[in-house]
């Protein structure tokens, strides 16, 4: 990964250009390497929503809906402040923000560990989606600004798809923490949250490092003007979102649908690592591929997978049948995503369509545990949740059909 590193700064400083031209930046690999490092820590929680919903039903003794409520709560709370957010990142200070929103975070999932009941529950992880939202829209935007934006989202989700794999690791475990200490009122969800709160400290390490704000006679300067995000773009955001809520129907309940066929949390946990295993080289051959080449032909294939998976994911007849089809599954959008985001960055240089995309995906992020979870407790399993997913897919892949043959012309 630090070659991949070494050789992205190497290519972004030989495609410098003037910013007064471009209003594009040059992120070195320490810059890059920090704002990567504050959004994993500190979104940790969100991405290990799956274990979250496992660990919800069995602490608080509830329904699969019932946990989908407070992971929606979650959700939404980051869709609404990363959309704010994306909209002001080029005026407030990132550092500043990274700062007080990592220090909520980390209190809200000290906070979730003592909540006594799922009211207190959902309004701390409701407080910490409002702030995860602030730093997930930053560091977006600051990554869509970038001089080679597909190659930086690209080692972006390979980051977040090796934190996956460490979560995946480390999560099956701590979900057993409460057995160290018998009759101390421990439950199931205290250890996920407890692990949570640690990496939200781990985070403010790396604060200082990321990009500082240029002073603002300098941005009037030496930044044009940028025209607003086009049309199409929106609406490709929106076909996003409706993609995402289609994959969230069946991943948020992959740990969920894993114990339908008899597994154990450290089992299903090790799909979760070959899953992330996965998305690790997919990002960075998506990130190549999108420098390269026209979008068009690997995103319709990735969509197509996922079409074609969805059914086998949401109802595996056996164990095998689920590890092979979870692991890909999982990942396929996030080798999407470079790509995608590598086109939106070609029809709206200044950013606000890249930086924006964290609320369309987490607001269906958001719904998507809520009506999972109704789906799944309607019908046999998670047979409904599959066949929405497919719909889902298929509207969502004409949405995006517009920008991305834009975005291909300009190549």
């Amino acid at each position: 990964m630090v070659l991949v590193l070494a050789s992205v700064a190497k290519e972004g400083k030989s495609m410098t250009v003037d910013p007064a031209i471009s209003g594009r930046i040059d992120l070195t690999r320490t810059q890059l390497m920090a704002l990567i490092s504050v959004m994993l820590f500190g979104f940790s929680a969100a991405l290990g929503m799956p274990f979250n919903l496992d660990s919800i039903v069995l602490a608080f003794s509830t329904t699969n809906a019932m946990a989908g409520r407070i992971a929606t709560v979650e959700m939404l709370g980051v869709a609404v402040n990363s959309l704010i957010f994306a909209q002001l990142a080029g005026r407030l200070n990132p550092q500043r923000t990274f700062l007080v929103c990592i220090i909520i975070v980390a209190a809200m999932n000290l906070g979730a560990i003592f909540a006594p009941d799922l009211m207190i529950l959902g309004i701390c992880r409701g407080i910490s989606g409002l702030a995860l939202g602030a730093i997930i829209a930053t560091v977006m935007s600051t990554a869509g600004r970038s001089n080679n934006p597909d190659m930086t989202f690209g080692i972006l989700n390979a980051c977040v798809a090796g934190m996956g794999m460490v979560l995946a690791l480390i999560l099956p475990q701590a979900l057993r923490f409460y057995e160290l200490a018998p009759g101390q009122g421990l439950s199931e969800s205290d250890g996920l949250f407890a692990v949570y709160f640690v990496l939200a400290l781990v985070a403010l390490f790396f604060i200082r490092a990321t990009p500082r704000t240029e002073s603002e006679a300098d941005s009037e300067s030496s930044v044009p003007e940028q025209p607003p995000a086009p049309l199409s773009g929106w609406i490709a955001l929106v076909g996003l979102g409706i993609i995402f809520m289609g994959h969230g129907v069946i991943a948020m309940f992959f740990m969920r649908i894993g114990r339908t066929v008899d597994l154990t949390p450290e089992v299903i946990g090790l799909v979760g690592m070959a899953a992330s295993g996965i998305g690790i080289f997919m990002s960075v051959i998506a990130g190549m591929i999108g420098a390269k080449f026209k979008s068009m032909i690997p995103i319709g294939s990735i969509l197509l997978l996922l079409v074609i998976l969805a059914p086998f994911i949401s109802n595996p007849a056996n164990t095998i049948q689920f590890f092979l089809a979870a692991p890909l599954f999982l990942f396929l959008p996030v080798g999407m995503m470079p790509i995608f985001l590598g086109a939106l960055s070609r029809v709206d240089p200044g950013g606000k369509l890249t930086g924006s995309h964290p609320a369309f995906v987490t607001l269906s992020g958001g719904v998507a545990p809520i009506l999972g979870g109704i789906l799944a407790d309607a019908g046999e399993g998670f047979v409904l949740n599959g066949w929405f997913a497919v719909a889902c897919f298929i509207i969502g892949a004409g949405l995006m059909f517009s920008v991305i043959r834009t975005a291909d012309q300009k190549r």
